[in-house]
């Protein structure tokens, strides 16, 4: 049974330390290992087959499944977008009746990130083209 360190370090009769310098035998099976995945990746790189996935005869039907799901969530993110911008008119015009400044920046925010979340799905078909 080991009890202190040096003698958990020693396996076998050798010590092993990550400080000291791997010795021949151990650098020649690092050296080996490293030989046999540079071989396999040679032999992937080499040895490939074509994937014809890409073929647009078949993509119409998850093209317009995706469609479909964009245009549902651009309408919920428009309609969240509407409801904010609605809650910052409002706000605005709450915080016209008083002297809080604050109120009114923050209305005002909430007015232009209504706006922002309300123009989102244009802007993003914008980007796109």
């Amino acid at each position: 049974m080991r009890t202190n360190v040096r003698e958990s370090l020693t396996a076998f009769g050798k010590k092993y330390s990550p400080f000291h310098a791997p010795d021949e035998q151990n650098w020649k099976s690092i050296q080996n290992g490293l030989l046999a995945i540079i071989f396999c990746m040679l032999l992937l790189m080499i040895f490939r087959c074509p994937v014809f996935a890409a073929d647009k005869t078949g993509t119409g039907a998850i093209t317009n499944a995706f469609n479909s799901i964009y245009q549902i969530i651009a309408a919920i993110v428009s309609s969240i977008g509407q409801l904010y911008l609605l809650w910052g008119v409002f706000e605005w015009a709450t915080a016209l009746n008083g002297n809080d400044g604050t109120a009114q920046s923050m209305a005002f925010k909430r007015i232009s990130a209504g706006l922002v979340a309300c123009l989102a799905p244009q802007i993003i078909t914008l980007i796109n083209i």
